[in-house]
């Protein structure tokens, strides 16, 4: 053994593929390597080789399961110390063992920092995998005693109703971004996003980029501290919560005390209705700050990523990424919205508003990424669907035009699926000359019925709103409380 270790340390310049799994690793004279091998056990082999020779390099070999075992057995030479060490994360068992199973698995996340490892479980199958449970709560163990409780409880029983290692979050930073995935077991519902802030700390959210997310109502936007002086506070009722800069706790991590009827832990209002409480809320994270980026919601349903209608982060023409709702059931599916427009929360300023307005809050009253509409042509046209939600009338227009609407007169108009032609429906034209609204859909006319973009401060009609269309309002001159402008 003495002699190949010695043939090893002279060959160790000559081997092709060095400082890889496939065949070895080189360690300088004094240094010191960190390797994790799938060999062994079934989350594979972690050590740390230390080099003490006084000359020469070292070759590690771990090109087969029968080396590396031979390597780190008892009979290694004195200068060669061999320190075990434990996987990071879920992450790094995955990718190094393949496929494995789901379950317990044992974790160093600070590496070879002063922490322990410890038993944590892993999801290696859903949403890519490699994902790390660091907080479970089943409301059959009850609740938390107190905030600072739900921070670290019963670390060493990671299949407990009451489980909690939220002080290991900054073990899993990647560039500054946490990935988190928050889960409702028995619904579908799921959110994954990113965020720059480490939500046990005093602070406003910071970085939120929503990847996919389903559960979205109630001012969802990542997860912060629930109390402290950055904010609205909760009252302590959770140590966590997503409802983002108001005092409501939806999304709760680390509940206190029961919530709605029958009691458990609120998550959104749109899951259960405004005072129902669910039975057990699970927070995941893993080491990754990267994402796909499709160049609309349709890129997403075709590409089989879609997990339902809900926000998600797309890059629209190459021109940025931005965050967007998409419709991924309705008409097929694919839709993007880039208009949402509230009356209740006023009319847009102007053209430049009309074009990008609250372009990273999609589900703002008055929202526009209209000014991004030229990234979705696909071959040389526009799929558009608009729709007045609230008007008490589920009529929608749906049809293709080349024309751009944010600039020019209609043209290459094809109907798809049109409910209304009243008042000289003919597609959008582009009309921000008049300051009424930056396009409407009365083509080649003075009204501006259809309107989209709207600046008139004064509104339109009795009640007042936005200008829609006879056929939807049931008259003339009766403004509609919002309307929606989708593409595909």
């Amino acid at each position: 053994m003495k002699l190949r270790i010695a043939l090893m340390i002279m060959m160790a310049p000559f081997v092709l593929g060095i400082n890889t799994l496939s065949e070895g690793y080189r360690i300088p004279v004094g240094g010191s390597t960190r390797i994790y091998v799938p060999y062994v056990s079934t989350q594979g082999s972690c050590y740390i080789i230390d080099n003490n020779h006084a000359s020469s390099d070292l070759f590690v070999p771990t090109k087969t399961s029968t080396e590396w075992t031979s390597f780190v057995g008892a009979s290694k030479p004195a200068f060669i110390v061999a320190t075990q060490c434990y996987p990071k994360s879920c992450k790094e068992i995955k990718e190094l063992m393949g496929s494995p199973a789901d379950g317990t698995y044992t974790i160093d996340s600070d590496g070879t920092g002063a922490n322990a490892q410890y038993s944590a479980y892993c999801d290696m199958t859903t949403d890519g995998g490699g994902w790390t449970r660091i907080f479970r709560h089943n409301v059959a163990g009850g609740y938390f005693a107190s905030t600072a409780d739900a921070q670290s409880k019963n670390t060493g029983a990671p299949t407990g109703n009451l489980y909690s290692q939220l002080t290991k979050i900054p073990d899993f930073a990647t560039n500054g971004k946490y990935r988190f995935r928050q889960t409702w077991p028995g619904y579908s519902n799921k959110n994954i996003w990113l965020q720059s802030t480490n939500p046990l700390s005093d602070v406003v959210v910071a970085g939120w980029t929503p990847i996919m997310a389903t559960a979205i109502t109630d001012k969802w936007g990542g997860l912060e501290l629930g109390n402290g002086t950055h904010g609205p506070i909760n009252n302590n009722q959770a140590l966590l919560d997503g409802s983002v800069q108001i005092s409501d706790w939806w999304y709760a991590i680390g509940s206190t005390v029961a919530y709605g009827t029958p009691a458990g832990i609120p998550a959104a209002s749109s899951m259960l209705g405004s005072n129902v409480g669910v039975a057990e809320v699970n927070l995941w994270i893993k080491e990754d700050d990267t994402y796909t980026t499709y160049n609309s919601c349709k890129a997403i349903l075709d590409a089989g990523a879609s997990i339902g209608s809900g926000l998600y982060t797309i890059n629209p023409g190459g021109g940025g990424a931005i965050p967007v709702y998409c419709d991924m059931t309705t008409d097929g599916g694919g839709w993007t919205r880039i208009l949402n427009h509230n009356y209740s929360d006023g009319v847009f300023a102007n053209v430049a508003e009309t074009l990008s307005y609250n372009s990273g809050s999609p589900l703002a009253g008055r929202y526009s990424i209209m000014g991004r509409v030229a990234g979705f042509y696909r071959s040389g046209k526009l799929e558009l669907k608009i729709n007045w939600p609230g008007s008490g009338s589920a009529i929608r227009n749906w049809w293709t035009q080349t024309s751009n609407f944010t600039s020019q007169p209609v043209a290459g108009y094809v109907a798809v699926a049109i409910e209304s032609t009243s008042n000289y429906w003919g597609g959008l034209e582009y009309n921000g000359a008049s300051n009424t609204a930056l396009a409407d859909g009365s083509a080649n006319h003075s009204n501006w019925f259809y309107a989209v973009g709207m600046m008139a401060p004064a509104g339109y009609g009795t009640p007042v709103g936005i200008p829609a269309c006879d056929t939807v309002t049931g008259a003339g001159t009766i403004g509609v409380p919002r309307v929606e402008l989708w593409v595909k």
